[in-house]
């Protein structure tokens, strides 16, 4: 015990045990808050050793501070935000499966009330043990007397502390070498950030990650018209024929896009058992348009978003190009890359009004800057509804009212008209205020899957409401409607909980599993049309776009697109993944493993070579496609390039204030529907069960109530004094 003690009075073995306890909670969070993939004795090795090398190169600084007291400081200091680093990754993987980046770290206007409320629930109890070594060391130095432990005064030879920042890099080298003979080229072809924090660690990975982002910024200032040539020859080959079956079966049409949130493809057709043994169709409207004659309905169709989540399905829906490696395109780019969207290409084409809705603030995930940038005419925002009590959720307007206020706005669009909305209620963790409920919950041991399918179920009835409404107003007739799961909404972390609701079991619940998981629904809904079917194709949201332009029937041959058109006879079945993973019918390349797509088996121990190298090509094909489209994003190199007939948006058109009288001035206002309809409003038509509306009539009631007993009492004359 005295040596313990004596060692402890000294720097270097105070700054040691600081070392130890830093290292010990990191790979205690690798081990039991990250899915890494470690498999094999090689790997384990390097999971335990990795944090140990960056750890004592950071914690060396400290020691060259020659005053005792900010020595010490500097040490806590450090050890401060490494452990802020490090719980936030925490908190960031529990709900996205990633790791935090510059790109999502620099979107700090997105760290609104919304996402703290979904940190708060993920917080657990155990997590004091990430900040137990810093109470640890911080009891040692305020108890010293007791402890006999006291601070040591002595200057601290600078040779030492070079010594030790030398001993890190060593072990650093050592930490590479053994990765890179697992893992070679890790830092050149590495898709997935996972790989990087098991091999090398997360205090790495910060700091690559931040070295890559400065990297990228100064690519984008040097980059001219010759980094186009060989993306402009990809998007030549890509290109696939519309089918003359479908070209054009929705031209002129309105369009409605509906981004679901969080719905992903297991809830199609799924009836959830409650505890009495009674079945219960989650999304029974939604189900109804998946099978109906004239809808185009896709079963094997996979969300491809990263980091930036719901503003990646909207870069990859609207533009077919993906997301970025890390972080939002929207965030980062948003504000000043040249854009070829859906609106902008719809308005030049066809003559389209275009308008995005979304009940959260404008600012989430830059949207106001962005959708200037894709040249949408109108953006109505928080701003634009009532969004106040219990009107709202964490994320925003629930989808009922959502939808039900959006109709008086609907409604003065000039037609034909692209309109996009982004519901909110269906967004973890799945809050659902009593008045509300009603959808039985899950039987699962997590309450965020329990939840899940009441709020997917009331975001069907919220859908199912607003097509009613159009029905009523004359609008579905001649509309198509896009509807579609932007993302996953059960984690991976969480995936193994839902394997008994699937009939599956959950200890063979694996990387095939999650990555089956990532299918989300596309609908497209063109009412009159008689040759709608479930397609079973193997697309993904990149090819959206252009299988939407075609049966609108707009070539798209000019474009530089990353997908195809689904319907297309020519479409190529490969999907790839925002982490480098890619999907085919028949393999799935997940990791560094090869599964058979239609029975999950691991096969690549079972195939030849030569069938081995033909498939690497494959997948190697697909990551060229990720690159591209990065190259396209990051270096903004569509301002090189601009198809026929086509010039780019002139973002001061695009101011989103006063749009109501923007509408009062549109010269094309003639062909909206209020006008076709004599100038009187339908928005009263919309019919929905919400109960807030019923509460803020019961309240205005209560008010004039309140009013009338007043002014119906009799007054109180004075008393007055007999004569």
């Amino acid at each position: 015990m005295s040596k313990i003690k004596n060692s402890l009075n000294t720097r270097i073995g105070f700054f040691g045990l600081a070392s130890v306890l830093f290292w010990l909670k990191t790979y205690l969070a690798y081990t039991f808050e990250f899915n890494l993939g470690v498999s094999g004795a090689i790997q384990e090795f390097i999971l335990l050793i990795n944090p140990i090398a960056v750890t004592v190169i950071l914690f060396s600084i400290a020691l060259y501070f020659k005053k005792p007291k900010r020595s010490y400081i500097a040490l806590f200091s450090i050890m401060t935000i490494a452990s802020m680093i490090l719980y936030f990754n925490i908190m960031f993987y529990r709900e996205f499966s990633d790791f935090l980046t510059m790109n999502i770290l620099l979107g700090s206007n997105n760290v609104s009330g919304a996402v703290f409320t979904s940190t708060i629930a993920m917080m657990r109890p155990w997590d004091l043990l990430y900040w137990m070594d810093i109470i640890i060391l911080l009891g040692v130095i305020l108890y010293k007397r007791k402890s006999k432990i006291t601070m040591d005064v002595r200057p601290f030879k600078k040779r030492y502390a070079v010594a030790t920042t030398v001993l890190g890099f060593a072990l650093f080298a050592g930490n590479l070498a053994l990765a890179e003979s697992n893992r070679p080229q890790l830092l050149v072809r590495t898709f997935d950030r996972n790989y990087i924090v098991k091999y090398l660690g997360l205090n790495f990975f910060t700091a690559y990650d931040a070295f890559q982002t400065a990297q990228n910024n100064h690519v984008r200032a040097s980059a001219d018209e010759s980094n186009l040539v060989d993306i402009m020859e990809f998007a030549k080959e890509n290109n696939a024929a519309p089918n003359v079956e479908y070209f054009g079966k929705a031209e002129g049409r309105n369009v409605f896009v509906i981004a679901m949130e969080s719905v992903q493809q297991f809830v199609i057709d799924y009836d959830l058992e409650d505890e009495n043994g009674e079945m219960h169709e989650v999304m029974p409207f939604v189900n109804s348009l998946y099978h109906n004659d004239s809808s185009y309905s896709f079963s094997n169709f996979y969300h491809q978003v990263g980091q930036g989540k719901s503003s990646d399905a909207e870069i990859l829906g609207e533009n077919s190009l993906y997301g970025l490696p890390q972080g939002s395109a929207f965030q980062t780019l948003g504000t000043t890359n040249t854009f070829h969207a859906a609106p902008n290409i719809l308005k030049q084409e066809a003559g389209y009004t275009s308008a995005a809705f979304h009940g959260n603030v404008g600012s989430f995930w830059n949207r106001n800057d962005t959708y200037q940038q894709f040249g949408y005419d109108y953006f109505f925002d928080s701003a634009y509804y009532d969004v106040s009590g219990d009107r709202s959720l964490e994320y925003g307007l629930k989808d009922k009212l959502f939808f039900q206020e959006s109709a008086q706005y609907i409604e003065q669009l000039p037609q034909p008209f692209y309109s996009k909305f982004i519901t909110v209620t269906n967004h973890f963790p799945y809050p659902l205020d009593e008045q509300n409920s009603g959808f039985p919950a899950a039987q699962t041991g997590d309450e965020t899957i329990n939840q899940y399918f009441a709020t997917a179920n009331y975001t069907d009835q919220a859908i199912e409401e607003f097509f009613n409404y159009l029905k009523e107003v004359g609008l579905y007739e001649n509309s198509v409607f896009v509807l579609y799961g932007d993302h996953y909404g059960i984690s991976n972390m969480r995936n193994p909980h839902l394997a008994d609701l699937l009939g599956e079991d959950q200890d063979e619940w694996g990387d095939f599993q999650n990555a089956e998981m990532q299918k989300v629904p596309l609908i497209i809904h063109a009412p009159g049309v008689d040759n709608g079917e479930v397609i079973d194709k193997y697309s993904g949201q990149v090819d959206m776009l252009p299988t939407l332009m075609h049966l609108l029937g707009i070539q798209t041959d000019d474009y530089i697109f990353m997908g195809q058109d689904i319907l297309s006879e020519e479409h190529n079945n490969t999907v790839p993944f925002r982490n480098g993973n890619v999907i085919t019918p028949e393999y799935s390349f997940i990791g560094q493993n090869i599964y058979d797509s239609q029975t999950g088996e691991e096969v690549q121990g079972e195939l030849s070579e030569e069938e081995l190298a033909e498939l690497n090509e494959v997948r190697e094909s697909a990551r060229q496609e990720l690159s591209y489209s990065d190259d396209l994003m990051m270096m903004d190199l569509l301002r090189f390039y601009t198809p026929d007939s086509f010039s780019d948006v002139e973002k001061n058109d695009y101011v989103y204030s006063n749009q109501l009288s923007v509408f009062e001035s549109d010269p094309l206002r003639s062909t909206s529907l209020i006008e076709t309809n004599g100038g009187e409003s339908t928005a009263d038509l919309y019919k929905t069960d919400a109960p807030e509306l019923q509460n803020d009539l019961d309240s205005e009631q209560e008010e004039q109530t309140d009013s009338t007993e007043q002014n119906n009492e009799e007054p109180v004359m004075p008393e007055q004094d007999e004569e």
